[in-house]
């Protein structure tokens, strides 16, 4: 039965993207402190047939070692055209990943073509505002919103409506752990007044990946040992692995998870991994169940229902699947083997 229904899944992604043209994309990410955000950015890039990529956005505490490692990672895949856009340094942080980076400097990406805005939030405000009718934009939100929540308020609010987002953040029914009590998640807590007005804005879509879900996202058995037989074979596939040893070396490892992880026997949690999987299957919310719920974000950082005070969220709250990690494995393998055919 299991095997069914992933084949039913599996078809019905497929045959959409069938007719599907790469969306004009914008990432604003904090890539480095927990592996979600590379495996996001990887399968973006692994995927030029549905993501155009047209900007970079590195957000919160030492941004611009985050940058690096996009440059890297960019870097590999050969996409000088993508330009990174550093915002503002909010602190230090733990960036366990970034000693995979630290030999290619932004000084080199840019001597090979690269583009580095130092001036984020400005490059940010630009790339939106050419979001029109005719130039439809997703915004993959996987970060604190401490860049966004500025640039909206520069931005034209009409704007909005040729931008949809895709954002992992908040909870809503389930917490960390998949606790029965919502928690205060992190890129909504990190800076409560900015997730304020990104949650109060007129989206032309806005699709939520809360910790409901993203708890379960973790890739491991079969398709993370058929992804590990490609190491010496691709070099996305090796970016991945190199990477994800590095960051787990360095700390990584005691990230809480639902599951044991280790990069011989599968991933960490993959949170941000959906908000690019949602983006990727607009308009439909494959393998999920979709609620459209008023949410505003409180004072003190929860993300909760309110029928007077919220803006409609499309919040991805579980999967259709009884076992969500059979939801979970249809992602993986659509990601993973998106890396490995790249």
């Amino acid at each position: 039965m299991k095997i069914l229904i992933l084949v039913l899944l599996w078809l019905t992604i497929s045959i959409n993207r069938i007719h599907s043209k790469p969306i004009l994309t914008i990432l604003d990410t904090d890539i480095g402190s927990d592996y979600d955000d590379q495996l996001a950015l990887t399968y973006i890039l692994a995927n030029p047939s549905i993501f155009d990529l047209k900007l970079v956005v590195c957000s919160t505490y030492n941004t611009t070692a985050r940058a690096q490692i996009v440059a890297k990672t960019l870097a590999i895949f050969d996409r000088f055209d993508v330009p990174i856009a550093i915002g503002q340094n909010t602190g230090t942080t733990n960036i366990f990943e970034y000693e995979w980076a630290q030999n290619y400097t932004l000084d080199q990406f840019q001597q090979d073509g690269g583009i580095v805005y130092k001036n984020g939030e400005e490059a940010l405000l630009e790339e939106m505002q050419k979001a029109n009718p005719n130039n439809i934009y997703n915004l993959i939100e996987i970060s604190p919103t401490t860049s966004l929540g500025h640039v909206l308020q520069h931005l034209q609010p009409e704007t909005l409506n040729y931008i949809r987002l895709f954002a992992m953040a908040g909870s809503i029914y389930r917490g960390y752990d998949n606790s029965s009590q919502p928690s205060k998640e992190y890129n909504v807590a990190v800076d409560i007044p900015a997730a304020q007005i990104v949650f109060n804005a007129s989206w032309a879509y806005f699709g939520l990946a809360p910790l409901d879900s993203t708890n379960f996202m973790q890739f491991y058995g079969s398709e993370w040992q058929t992804f590990l037989t490609f190491l010496n074979q691709n070099k996305h596939v090796q970016l991945v692995i190199d990477s994800y040893t590095v960051w787990y070396n360095n700390g990584g490892k005691h990230n809480d998870a639902m599951k044991p992880f280790s990069p011989e026997n599968g991933t960490s949690t993959m949170y941000d991994v959906l908000a690019a999987f949602l983006a990727a299957s607009y308009p439909r919310a494959f393998t999920m169940v979709v609620q459209q719920l008023p949410l505003i974000v409180t004072q003190d950082g929860f993300t909760r229902v309110d029928s007077i005070l919220g803006k409609q969220v499309n919040a991805s709250v579980a999967f259709i699947t009884q076992d969500p990690y059979t939801s979970t494995e249809l992602i993986g393998i659509t990601v993973l083997d998106s890396i490995i055919n790249s």
